[in-house]
């Protein structure tokens, strides 16, 4: 139903373009070649300033240790089997707060979104939250819950909630108002505006917030399991840095980012998958 409004009013306003003939591409091996040869570019230039320092001796091994220490230090924590049961720990955690999270942060941003009146209620209350940092909600949520599983969970769900509850709300009120006047025009009954309009307009913007909901996560449950806890990957940091262990603690934040980078890729494709129809600059001329 979107794409017909866009239709109608894209029809109405403009004239049609004269056909253009598109440039020759290059083929298919050679343009992916290409994107994973500018991926590799940034990450060949850190490694090679990482083991220059470490090999000119200018920092002690225990400040920066060399690519290839820290890569045994990845090894040790796999085959010991340590990186395995803290990164189910912390998945675990990770996905339940998550769960939660967005359950809270799409219903009160949906609920915001449709009604003036609860977004009169809610928004300022949350806009005034938001201004409090993680780490200065973790010990009142300690003190209330204690440094159990449901601790972690709630810490998770507060860093989940905000950025879903803003981009909810945001891409509700981001709806063209041409898209409602068709609408009208077109007599849609409410709940056909909501499901074909105002939904599938406000999905790229829900997304978003999917996604960095889901970053938020990720950082929320290091910090929870680091102030209390005895496993899980934040915990596994802090024992690192209590034993001097810094290949392995440079390890595990390696895996963090890892991790993080492929549920975000994840997200994307679904995101990708469901919004199939929207076009939008790409960074690269056509």
């Amino acid at each position: 139903m979107t794409n017909i409004i866009a239709a109608i009013l894209k029809s109405a306003g403009q004239t049609a373009n004269q056909p253009h003939r598109k440039k020759a591409s290059a083929s298919p091996l050679i343009n992916r070649i290409k994107i994973y040869a500018n991926l590799m570019i940034v990450p060949v230039l850190l490694l090679a300033a990482w083991q220059l320092l470490s090999s000119t001796g200018l920092l002690l091994e225990v400040v920066l240790p060399s690519p290839w220490k820290v890569l045994m230090g990845l090894e040790t924590i796999i085959l010991n089997g340590t990186l395995a049961i803290d990164l189910r720990d912390s998945g675990i955690r990770v996905l339940i707060g998550y769960f939660w999270g967005v359950v809270i942060g799409l219903t009160l941003g949906l609920a915001s979104g449709l009604s003036k009146f609860i977004e009169r209620l809610v928004g300022p209350v949350v806009d005034v939250l938001r201004q409090i940092p993680l780490y200065a909600w973790i010990p009142l949520i300690i003190l209330w819950f204690g440094i159990g599983e449901l601790s972690k969970y709630v810490i998770i769900a507060k860093a989940v909630f905000i950025p879903i509850f803003v981009n909810t709300l945001q891409g509700i009120r981001g709806v063209s108002k041409e898209y409602i006047e068709v609408s009208q025009v077109l007599e849609l009954h409410y709940f056909r505006l909501l499901t074909k309009v105002v939904l599938p307009s406000a999905l790229p913007s829900i997304f978003t917030g999917l996604r960095l909901g889901a970053g938020f996560a990720w950082m929320a449950v290091v910090a929870a399991e680091m102030l209390g806890g005895l496993t899980g990957i934040g915990y596994g940091l802090l024992q690192a840095k209590d034993f001097l262990q810094s290949d392995k603690l440079i390890a595990l934040m390696i895996v963090i980012g890892l991790v993080g980078f492929l549920v975000d890729r994840v997200l994307k494709a679904v995101e990708s998958s469901v919004l199939h129809w929207r076009k939008g600059f790409s960074g690269e001329k056509q």
